[in-house]
């Protein structure tokens, strides 16, 4: 059957699964690839057929295609199958047959290979399991999972939109994401589209709103990652995963209502305790003066020296309390501190107290300058009056990082720890006739200016006020 010596060789020493065999199955050939590929030896085998390595329903299609090769309707034919290996353990391969005839004798023979494809089939099977489990999680996950293109565009889609924002996934495939953000929020976003885009890395979390389909609007914060090609290292594709944080916006919304309320509470006593304290002394000199139907001067200077302090505490209290309409502006930092000081330098002069500027050129930054002055005002005039005699209150203008820093020094008596941690509330003051208010005031302009103010102090030995404005 096997005339030539080196086919015989060749057969025998492939790596390749291969058989040989008659149409009738009598006579057959098997190479030791294909004992080895199914555990059996040659003796073994001697009692096996194709069915016993075949599960019933791939022995059934080999069959009929074999059937079919042999009644000509074709010359070959390339099938996936699976094989019952020896220990029972399942193998994948594919078979390929064909018939050849033998020109001498006119017979014809079905010569068979398998290509063993079981590792690729596991890793297959794995994979596709692990992709099923993972989009498993996506279609089942409460957040939104996005897949974009670099540009941003929609490519998947979970169920969860359907859910949280009312639209059908399918419907937004292709779709710019920007169409869906709140107007005010698209340029956060954008920014931060473009770091990633650029830096190809993860970026911290952006928080914005996002329209529903009933045009309502909820906050979700969402993380962005980039996806790189394994090769080339450039950007495929985005994924952003969003979750729904109105519920917390709201509650923290509330709390902050709810806070806001207890200050105004707090404050209303406060303003009723400090204006109670300069009605006793007017009343009681009012009284004496309708008893005693004369005129006192010392009494008048008493009423009117009280009346100013009720004045000072409601002018300071509705100047904290006054919405935010400040009219933002560019200004010349250093030119702005030079005219305060210039300013003070006479009532620094009247009580013997010196008061020194040293400047550096800064850059312009936006900001109210009349809320600004009043700061510098409020700061240096605190500065002074902490001074006892032929003290000094040095201003330093700076850049340090990313801020302008304007440095207020003095040696005056200073603020105990203790003391300099309640600066800042309502109605707590160092000076014996103080509300406090002048401080907290500045605080909030200049966090109104997205800058912050540092006070450091010694007992005995002076304070040292920092206002840091951000540059642009």
């Amino acid at each position: 059957m096997v005339r030539s010596e080196i086919f015989r060789e060749v057969f025998e020493q492939s790596h390749v699964p291969q058989i040989l065999t008659s149409l009738d199955f009598a006579t057959t050939f098997e190479n030791q690839a294909f004992f080895d590929f199914l555990g059996y030896t040659r003796e073994e085998w001697a009692t096996k057929t194709l069915k016993d390595i075949s599960p019933q329903e791939d022995y059934e299609r080999d069959l009929h295609m074999m059937r079919e090769l042999i009644a000509g309707k074709r010359s070959n034919y390339q099938i996936e199958k699976c094989y019952i290996h020896k220990s029972g353990k399942q193998l994948h391969g594919t078979l390929n047959v064909s018939l050849l005839s033998d020109q001498d004798d006119n017979k014809q023979f079905l010569y068979v290979q398998v290509i063993d494809s079981t590792e690729k089939y596991l890793i297959s099977d794995s994979l596709i399991k692990s992709e099923k489990k993972y989009r498993l999680l996506a279609e089942h996950s409460s957040d939104l999972i996005m897949i974009h293109d670099v540009n941003g565009r929609y490519q998947y889609i979970s169920p969860s939109f359907k859910t949280l924002l009312g639209y059908e996934p399918c419907e937004l495939i292709g779709c710019d994401p920007y169409d869906f953000i709140h107007p005010e929020d698209i340029q956060t976003v954008k920014n931060h589209h473009l770091q990633i885009v650029t830096n190809k890395q993860a970026m911290p979390v952006v928080s914005y709103r996002v329209r529903r389909s009933d045009d309502s609007y909820i906050w979700v914060d969402t993380e962005i990652k980039a996806v790189l090609d394994e090769n080339t290292g450039e950007l495929t594709e985005l994924i952003s995963i969003s979750r729904d944080v109105q519920q917390r916006i709201e509650t923290y919304e509330l709390l902050r209502k709810s806070e806001r309320l207890a200050i105004v509470g707090q404050m209303a006593a406060a303003v009723a305790h400090e204006i109670r304290n300069p009605l006793t002394p007017i009343k009681g000199f009012i009284t004496l003066l309708s008893k005693t139907k004369e005129y006192n001067p010392a009494f008048i200077e008493v009423i009117l020296t009280e009346i100013k302090r009720i004045e000072t505490i409601i002018t300071e209290f509705l100047s904290m309390a006054k919405p935010n309409n400040r009219k933002m502006d560019t200004i010349h930092m250093d030119q702005l501190v030079e005219q305060v000081v210039n300013l003070m330098q006479t009532e620094a002069s009247m009580e013997n107290k010196q008061l020194t500027l040293k400047l550096k050129t800064v850059p312009l930054i936006v900001g109210d300058e009349n809320s600004l002055k009043q700061v510098l005002l409020n700061v240096i005039r605190n500065a002074l009056e902490s001074l006892e005699e032929q003290g000094t209150v040095s201003v330093l203008v700076l850049i340090e990082e990313k801020f302008i820093c304007i440095r207020v020094q003095d040696n005056g008596c200073g603020i105990s720890q203790e003391r300099l941690a309640k600066i800042g509330e309502p109605f707590y003051s160092t000076k014996e006739k103080g509300t406090g208010l002048g401080l907290m005031t500045s605080l909030n302009i200049i966090e109104n200016h997205h800058g912050k103010l540092d006070i450091q102090s010694e007992e005995g030995e002076g304070t040292t006020v920092k206002i840091y404005l951000p540059l642009p």
